[in-house]
Order: structure tokens, then C-alpha cells, then sequence
């Protein structure tokens, strides 16, 4: 992408960072008008990297190329108010389209973003609008195969706060055992954690 961006004549790369906290200091360091990020990064990954780098360049823009369009991950990217998604299969012609619509000051989402957005997160069993925060977090740990000891120390709670909130979350969902969570969680994307 670097490369290509050389190419271009109103685009310049100023970087490129493989891992999170590499990429904090990078954008510290060079103060660029616009990064891109993948949610995957290694060490800080990139959803936690947008709230840091958001104290430091208020002013950043901010483009998720990811091939992740789960609901989990959408949901998260539109929560941390990015000014772009692109899919990391878009042609390049078109990556570069977006790319500049974002650094001249609009926004650029692609379809399968949209379409996760208009056709999943909106229905009625979709997990931002049963779950709270909390649970939502626990069902993450929980489909990744961690045990309620594990989950608590994770989240400086108690076992049994954990397995309260586990009760709750098959309640609100109406599921009646782990398998069934575990499927719920398969399909809403929220069986994979970036860390």
C-alpha cells in the first residue's frame, strides 16, 4: 500500500508500522493527516490504537482496511467514530478513491460495511441491543473457551458476578445452554477477541 501511495502524486506515505504501539509512535512522531489501520494489529490493536492516537491528533483521520466485516467488529469501528472503512479486498483503484475522499474531507464506507450496518445490526436480536457492555465482553471470553476464573480476573470482577452475567446473557437471549450461546456468538462475530 506504501508503494502505491509513492505512486500517486496528491498521497504520500510518511510510514509503515506492523504492530500497534510502533504505529502510536510512528503517528506521534510524523503527525500524519490521515492512517490507515487493520483492527489485528499486534500488541495494541488498531480499535484500542483510535482512542489513543484520539488524545494526541484530535484532528486525525482515520481509515479501517480490515477484511473483518463481522457485526462485532462493525459495531466496534462505528463506535470509534473512524472516517472510513474499506475492505482490504477493494481493488486498488477504488482503495485509492477512498483514500482520497477521506484526506479531502469526506467519509468512505464500503457496501459490506453498509450492508452489516443496515441489515444486521439493526434487527431486534442483535447483540448491542439485548446485552450491555459487560455482557457483552463476558460472552466474548466465554466463546473463546476461558473459564469463568479466567474471565474474572480478566475483568477484576468476581466469579460469581461472572456467572450471574452468564445466567443473564441466556436469558436475554432466550438460549438454554453453552453450545446454543456459543452459536449465537459464531454468527454475531463475537467469538474472536484481537488481543
Amino acid at each position: 500500500m506504501a508503494a502505491l501511495l509513492e505512486r500517486e502524486s496528491d498521497l504520500k506515505s510518511l510510514g509503515i508500522a506492523t504492530e500497534g504501539e510502533a504505529g502510536f509512535k510512528l503517528c506521534l512522531e510524523r503527525k500524519p493527516d490521515l492512517v490507515l489501520l487493520d483492527v489485528s494489529l499486534p500488541k495494541i490493536n488498531g480499535l484500542d490504537l483510535i482512542y489513543q492516537l484520539r488524545k494526541f491528533l484530535p484532528n486525525l483521520k482515520i481509515v479501517i482496511l480490515s477484511g473483518h466485516r463481522d457485526p462485532y467488529t462493525i459495531w466496534q469501528v462505528a463506535q470509534a467514530d473512524v472516517h472510513g472503512f474499506i475492505n482490504q479486498g477493494t481493488p486498488v483503484k477504488a482503495m485509492l478513491e477512498a483514500i482520497r475522499r477521506v484526506a479531502y474531507g469526506n467519509t468512505f464506507f464500503c457496501p459490506e460495511y453498509k450492508a452489516v450496518m443496515q441489515d444486521w445490526l439493526t434487527r431486534p436480536e442483535a447483540f448491542q441491543n439485548i446485552l450491555s457492555q459487560r455482557e457483552i465482553e463476558v460472552m466474548r471470553y466465554a466463546a473463546e473457551g476461558l473459564s469463568d476464573e479466567r474471565i474474572a480476573k480478566m475483568l477484576k470482577v468476581s466469579i460469581l458476578t461472572v456467572f450471574v452475567q452468564r445466567r443473564n446473557i441466556r436469558v436475554k437471549l432466550r438460549i438454554h445452554n453453552e453450545r446454543e450461546m456459543m452459536a449465537y456468538a459464531r454468527v454475531w462475530g463475537l467469538g474472536k477477541a484481537f488481543n
